[in-house]
C-alpha cells in the first residue's frame, strides 16, 4: 500500500506530465513509463484469466491502483496522448464504475485521443455500447441515477460520429429509464415520463429495428391509453 506521500507524489508527477509540451507522452523513465510498465504486467495477467467473471473482479481490485496517476492527469488536463488513460476508462466501465468513467471519457474526448488499436472503436461508440449499453440491460438499478449515467452519454456523444445501431442503444436504455421512473400506473410528471419513454424507444427502433423495444412501446402505451381512461 502506496503512503500519502507518495500518493501525492505520483499525482504531482502525472499533472505535470500531462501538461508537457509536445504530442507524445512523457518519458517512457517517467511517470507514464512506470505506469504503462504497470499497465502492461496487469494486462497479461487479465490475459492469462478465463473467466469473464473473474476479470472483472481483478479489474476491480486494479483499478484503485491507478487512481492517483488518473487523478493527477485529469488536473494536469494536457491531454497527451496516454493508453494508461484510455484503457482505465475502459475498465471502470467493465467494473460499473460510471461516474468515473465517464470524467475520463470526457477529457480523452475534449483531447482527441484516440483508444487502442484492439479495441477497433471509437469513444464515442464505445460508450454507447459500452456504458448505454449495461445500462439498458440494467447495470444501475436506481432509475434515477441510471438517468445521470444516460445524460451524460448523451452529453459526450452529442455531435460525435457513432454507428445507428450502437446510438439505438442510448434510446433503448433512456426509455427503459423512463418508464421504470414512470412506474406502473403513470398520472402527471410520471404520464410525461412514460410518453417521452415511448418517443426514445421509437427512435431507438428508427435506428435499428432489432433494438428489442417494441414490446415495450406496446406496454407503455397500453399505461398511457389507460390513463386516459381513467380520466
Amino acid at each position: 500500500m502506496t503512503s500519502p506521500a507518495q500518493q501525492h507524489r505520483t499525482r504531482v508527477l502525472a499533472a505535470r506530465a500531462s501538461a508537457a509540451d509536445g504530442d507524445a507522452p512523457a518519458v517512457m523513465g517517467g511517470i507514464y513509463g512506470q505506469m504503462m510498465a504497470k499497465l502492461t504486467q496487469d494486462r497479461r495477467r487479465l490475459h492469462d484469466i478465463q473467466s469473464v467473471e473473474r476479470k472483472v473482479a481483478v479489474k476491480r481490485e486494479l483499478v484503485p491502483e491507478y487512481a492517483d496517476y488518473l487523478q493527477g492527469v485529469l488536473a494536469g488536463d494536457g491531454g497527451q496522448p496516454d493508453e494508461v488513460v484510455t484503457t482505465l476508462m475502459v475498465w471502470h466501465f467493465d467494473i460499473g464504475a460510471f461516474a468515473r468513467g465517464l470524467q475520463l471519457a470526457d477529457y480523452v474526448l475534449r483531447h482527441d485521443l484516440q483508444l487502442p488499436e484492439r479495441l477497433k472503436r471509437n469513444t464515442a461508440t464505445l460508450l454507447l455500447d459500452e456504458v448505454a449499453g449495461q445500462v439498458a440491460n440494467g447495470a444501475v438499478s436506481k432509475p434515477e441515477e441510471a438517468m445521470q449515467v444516460l445524460q451524460e452519454v448523451a452529453r459526450l456523444v452529442d455531435g460525435q460520429d457513432a454507428p445507428d445501431q450502437a446510438r439505438a442503444k442510448l434510446h433503448l436504455a433512456l426509455g427503459k429509464t423512463l418508464a421504470a421512473q414512470a412506474g406502473e400506473e403513470p398520472r402527471g410528471p410520471q404520464l410525461e415520463m412514460a410518453r417521452a419513454g415511448v418517443a426514445q424507444l421509437r427512435r431507438a427502433v428508427e435506428l435499428h429495428s432489432g433494438v428489442g423495444a417494441k414490446k415495450l412501446i406496446e406496454q407503455l402505451e397500453r399505461k398511457i391509453k389507460n390513463a386516459g381512461d381513467a380520466g
